[in-house]
């Protein structure tokens, strides 16, 4: 009779070690994890601290609240749509590449893009920041409008990338991890994922939080040296985060082999 396999789920311990150590073992992991961590912490201060002074800004001067809350309930839906759709395609089409290191390097070529869409997602956010958008804005008879664009700018090329990196980094952890070398790593891959994206939930939490005690700390001055260099901060780490991974495996860091 044929001895039934019983697969025991580790305990967190044994979770956050198996993290750790695909983080420590495989490269094209860690430096690609690196840049998740990064944008989290960035994306979640910008969120802190723009979104709460912007909605304000718009409730009480612009009046056009409400029009940002109804455009990020139905726009984003739109931008969710055409995005999966148009990579879905694209992973389809690369699935057909035999040569595993022709298709990790079309991937890394996809994060660079990745990184720019962020990026200008958000700059289009900081732009939304009231000391900002009234030093380049305050002539501008159309100011309501304008924020609401940028918002939607926002969303439209933040939004977007985030869709087409999901679909893209789990191809690369599926490759270099799933399927990897290191047959642990490989049994244990939803564990690491999981683990992954729970520690990047709580740690944004963390941050979203820690931005928006700040930011209530300071909101009459909104100026200060304190709230430039958290803003500075939280936009440099979006932008960086996912060149990451295509600057580590553009000098070798993390070769593929």
């Amino acid at each position: 009779m044929k001895k039934k396999y019983k697969y025991r789920i580790p305990p967190l311990h044994r979770k956050i070690q198996l993290y750790a150590s695909a983080l420590f073992g495989v490269p094209f992991y860690r430096f690609g994890e690196i840049g998740n961590i990064v944008y989290t912490i960035g994306k979640n201060i910008l969120d802190g601290v723009i979104l709460y002074t912007m909605f304000s800004m718009a409730e009480t001067e612009l009046k056009v609240a409400a029009i940002l809350g109804v455009m990020v309930k139905y726009a984003y839906p739109g931008i969710s749509l055409i995005s999966s759709n148009l990579i879905s395609g694209y992973i389809d089409n690369l699935e057909a590449f035999k040569d595993v290191g022709r298709k990790v390097s079309k991937l890394v070529r996809i994060h660079i893009g990745i990184g720019v869409g962020q990026s200008l997602g958000a700059l289009a956010l900081l732009l939304c920041f009231p000391p900002v958008f009234k030093y380049f804005f305050s002539g501008v008879s159309f100011q309501a409008p304008l924020i609401v664009v940028l918002y939607f700018l926002h969303h439209a090329c933040d939004g977007s990338a985030q869709i087409v990196e999901g679909r893209t980094w789990f191809k690369i952890i599926e490759i270099s991890i799933r399927n990897g070398v290191d047959e642990g790593f490989s049994q244990n891959f939803w564990v690491i994922y999981t683990l992954s994206q729970n520690f990047q939930l709580v740690l944004g939490q963390l941050f979203l939080w820690s931005a928006l005690a700040v930011t209530a700390s300071y909101i009459s001055d909104l100026t200060s040296v304190v709230m430039n260099i958290v803003v500075a901060f939280g936009f440099m780490c979006v932008v960086i985060s996912k060149f990451i991974l295509p600057v580590a495996y553009k000098l070798n860091l993390c070769p593929w082999e």
